[in-house]
């Protein structure tokens, strides 16, 4: 059972993901991670890709769909092992119709498929509220936001002291134009999903464990309904 999150930035996936593939035994895959691992273990298809991404340049559909199928092929070993693995979460892939015909040509090969495609919603203006809010710590990394988790002392880092800084990209007109260019990358995708019926909606826009119930549960019920 394999499952594919999709939304705009801000609207919450990366903490939905984290509790879900918790909650339903998956294992998150986010193709950067994918590709920075491959890369760093010099692989055949990371020499391929870091020789790519150097250029500057887009990785071909088939080299990433290559180290998706890896990670695939090593937990379907942690499951015949008797690991608590019962499938891959998908976060930030596919990005195109084509990524996606070659996601369902490649599980079909396997003999697996996709249960579901969750979409989480949020109203633009809340988007561009959290996003915005973000700050970041240049020196160390940590994240923060004015509002939902802001530093203890003013604007500075609580791990290393630094003082932490919006970033350019942060901005409500950097944000506006991310999430008009997400609306436009991602409609024939969505479209592709809901086509096969297995594109399913949550909004996004409330806490954390009302949403997190309902996306088990529309997992659960998707698993269920397509075996």
């Amino acid at each position: 059972m394999h499952v594919i999150f999709m939304g705009p930035q801000g609207v919450g996936k990366g903490t939905q993901a984290t509790t879900a593939a918790d909650r339903l035994g998956l294992t998150h895959v986010s193709t950067g991670d994918l590709f920075r691992a491959a890369i760093k273990a010099q692989t055949p298809l990371g020499v391929m890709a870091k020789e790519i991404l150097d250029k500057g340049e887009l990785v071909p559909d088939d080299i990433t769909l290559g180290i998706v199928e890896s990670r695939l092929e090593e937990l379907a070993a942690e499951h015949a092992a008797g690991k608590h693995v019962n499938g891959a979460l998908f976060d930030g892939f596919p990005r195109t119709p084509a990524q996606a015909r070659g996601l369902d040509e490649l599980l079909e090969r396997r003999g697996e498929r996709l249960a579901a495609v969750i979409e989480f919603t949020a109203p633009r203006e809340v988007l561009v509220e959290r996003l915005s809010g973000r700050r970041v710590c240049p020196n160390c990394g940590a994240t923060y936001h004015v509002d939902f988790s802001p530093p203890k002392d003013d604007s500075i880092c609580d791990r290393c002291g630094h003082q932490v800084i919006q970033r350019a990209d942060d901005t409500p007109e950097a944000i506006e134009r991310r999430l008009s260019l997400y609306d436009q990358q991602t409609a024939p995708l969505l479209n592709y999903f809901r086509d096969q019926g297995i594109l399913k909606t949550v909004d996004g826009n409330r806490g954390v464990e009302a949403v997190s119930a309902d996306i088990v549960k529309l997992i659960e019920e998707s698993a269920t309904s397509n075996i």
